[in-house]
């Protein structure tokens, strides 16, 4: 049979007439179910290559399945079709959130395209300081702040870079403010806490370490300021309290352990203490070790076991070189052991060496002194 040429193309273009629509609920029922791929096969042979909404649902399906590259694809053909597309500015930003210099023109576009959208603001700055510009990040950080003070993510984060320029009471006020109104978030508080250390409101810094702790909340980082405020405050059994908690969580960092080391030293719990510098040891970096050695060299004085405290602070001159070492043996020899020779010996070792601040100028005077009796 023939057909003529109008009658032909009619048919050659039946099958697009024919083609059936995407059902978007039975679409969304299988996503819901985690059937990613049968809402894939679903979608493709319905597809409208020219409808936005279409290709929009397809890239979706394709993101959640974790075929990025399909989305991408998607999400960038929606682009040319409509630049302005929010959600494929979005997706595209957050496919892209671990290469910031691909995620930063879609923040771009979607902050000038939401010049009032406080979360838009903040993406932006936040792909701003992981594309290395700070401050033109912080000038949107603080826009976002201003639309909206009670984001924790934008209270924590202004604080923080607040923190970093030194002006710490503005960060506190920023942070207090926020507190007053909701003290369950996290991440304000912890920032909190490592701002009032700064401010050196030890106090205030242990409080907001306990209700961490009363939310079962363990971060090695943060609770690294939490001891310290409590060491200072020379409350050492909250010292070792502060340990026991993390220690049990299995968060007991080499700093954490180094104080509950030295509140150990400051209660008279010498052994338990050179347990703990010994771990200290034994996870430091090299640079950490001096302290580590020195620490325990007070402990086995505390002992009294002088022999073992000079063979720690000989360790530590012999990786570290720290002149105030070659005093500290003299003097465990002139005052403990009342061996004057062996402590003239290592002093005038000490006196070899330049001086390095006030402290190390009054021993020198002092030692220079002695030794010329």
């Amino acid at each position: 049979m023939k057909y003529s040429p109008i009658l032909l193309c009619l048919l050659l273009a039946l099958p697009t007439f024919a083609q059936q629509k995407i059902d978007k609920t039975a679409v969304m029922e299988l996503l819901q179910n985690q059937q990613y791929q049968e809402a894939l096969n679903y979608i493709k042979p319905r597809i409208d290559t020219g409808k936005i909404q279409d290709i929009s649902l397809y890239a979706y399906a394709s993101f959640l399945a974790g075929h990025l590259k399909e989305a991408i694809e998607g999400y960038e053909k929606i682009l040319s079709i409509d630049s302005n597309h929010i959600t494929a500015h979005q997706y595209l930003a957050s496919i892209y959130q671990d290469k910031p210099v691909y995620a930063l023109p879609h923040y771009q576009r979607l902050a000038q395209l939401q010049p009032n959208n406080a979360n838009a603001l903040r993406q932006l700055a936040f792909c701003l300081f992981a594309n290395k510009q700070p401050d033109t990040a912080f000038s949107f950080l603080e826009k976002a702040y201003l639309l909206n003070s009670a984001d924790p993510k934008t209270a924590a984060r202004l604080a923080e870079e607040l923190a970093d320029k030194k002006n710490y009471q503005r960060a506190d006020s920023i942070l207090c403010a926020f507190m007053e109104k909701d003290t369950t978030q996290t991440i304000v508080t912890m920032t909190a806490i490592r701002v009032a250390y700064w401010l050196k409101d030890y106090n205030r810094c242990a409080t907001l370490g306990d209700q961490l702790i009363r939310e079962g909340y363990c971060s090695p980082n943060t609770f690294s300021y939490v001891i310290s405020a409590w060491y200072n405050l020379k409350q050492y059994d909250d010292c070792l309290r502060i340990y026991d908690y993390l220690n049990s969580n299995n968060s007991a960092s080499e700093g954490i352990i180094y104080y509950a080391a030295l509140a150990n030293t400051e209660l008279k719990n010498y052994a338990e203490s050179n347990t703990l510098l010994q771990t200290c040891i034994d996870l430091a970096m090299s640079k950490s070790l001096d302290d580590y050695y020195a620490g325990k060299s007070v402990n086995y004085e505390g002992l009294k076991q002088y022999k073992a405290a000079i063979a720690a602070l000989d360790t530590a001159w012999y990786l570290f070189r720290q002149p105030l070492r070659q005093y500290s043996i003299g003097r465990i020899y002139d005052v403990q052991l009342k061996n004057k020779p062996a402590a003239i010996r290592y002093y005038k070792r000490y006196l070899q060496t330049p001086s390095t601040g006030p402290q190390e100028k009054m021993i020198r005077k002092y030692l220079e002194s002695y030794i010329g009796k």
